[in-house]
């Protein structure tokens, strides 16, 4: 007996496919633009766009780090049309501010690499990243506020210990020996219920880094190409880099997502050049 797909957990939809239960979608004014829910992947919480961006916001972070890190540490603005919204429009505050964005970078994907050491079956087992290069904060100690009250009656406050968090970095091959680390576990990230709140931080963080900080876009399109899944042409070519040695084809429409290893998409290319060739010759 087979189950049913089920959702992908970030909610995402099929635009212009409904649910029977829908009401608006043939409503004169605001009409539903889509409301049935995207299946997840199978064996994850996640769609396969939700499981390709998720893939490459991780591996686009060692890049962007290696630039901000060359950037901070030049002394040179002229390297790169910076827009710092809000901050210091002084090369001296430019520069500062790409050293925060890189280590805001790394810290998020440590904050994640310490959940999974925690919540994985093998955590206690598994050697955690390498943490050569990491600068991380103090061990401290709180109280929790809502203790205070309870204190005028002579109990003892708790005691809450706060270990080490991984702040910043002093080298960025730091960042990239975490995300070879993190690489091989996100299909078990993408299995978890706070698989969605993952693919959200870390495409937020790491979008708005990008949009701040432009670089040039790893990937680069295949003109003339459809994809034999959604049939646009929206094929992408994915190279391989230092953390992720395969380079890869991926759909950038959203809803599809599919990804293609390089060995499977010249199989596909030829069986379409053979399949041209027949119909020129029948």
């Amino acid at each position: 007996m087979t189950t049913a797909p089920s959702p992908c957990i970030s909610g995402c939809v099929q635009r212009g496919e409904h649910r029977q239960t829908c009401e608006t979608r043939d409503a004169k004014t605001d009409p539903c633009k889509g409301c049935l829910p995207r299946d997840a992947e199978t064996g994850l919480r996640l769609c396969q766009w939700c499981w390709q961006r998720l893939n490459a916001d991780v591996v686009d972070t060692p890049a962007l780090v290696r630039y901000l890190w060359a950037l901070g540490h030049s002394g040179e603005l002229s390297l790169a049309e910076l827009k710092i919204h809000g901050g210091d429009a002084s090369e001296r505050g430019v520069l500062h501010a790409a050293l925060d964005a890189l280590d805001g970078l790394h810290a998020c994907l440590a904050s994640w690499a310490h959940l999974i050491l925690e919540e994985h079956p093998d955590g206690a087992r598994m050697a955690g990243p390498d943490d050569r290069g990491v600068q991380y904060t103090a061990t401290t100690k709180w109280i929790d506020p809502k203790a205070f009250p309870r204190l005028e009656d002579g109990s003892e406050p708790v005691v809450y210990i706060r270990p080490p968090e991984a702040a910043g970095i002093h080298t960025p091959e730091a960042t990239s020996r975490l995300v070879k680390w993190l690489l091989p576990l996100l299909r078990w990230c993408a299995g978890r219920e706070w698989a969605a709140e993952m693919r959200r931080e870390i495409a937020s963080v790491v979008r708005t880094t990008a949009a701040r900080f432009p670089i040039a876009e790893r990937t680069r399109a295949i003109p003339g190409v459809t994809c034999p899944v959604c049939e646009r042409v929206s094929l992408v070519f994915d190279p391989a880099t230092p953390e992720r040695p395969s380079a890869q084809v991926d759909c950038t429409t959203r809803g599809c997502g599919v990804v293609f290893t390089q060995e499977e998409f010249k199989r596909l290319t030829g069986i379409i050049e053979w399949e041209h060739r027949e119909d020129q010759t029948a």
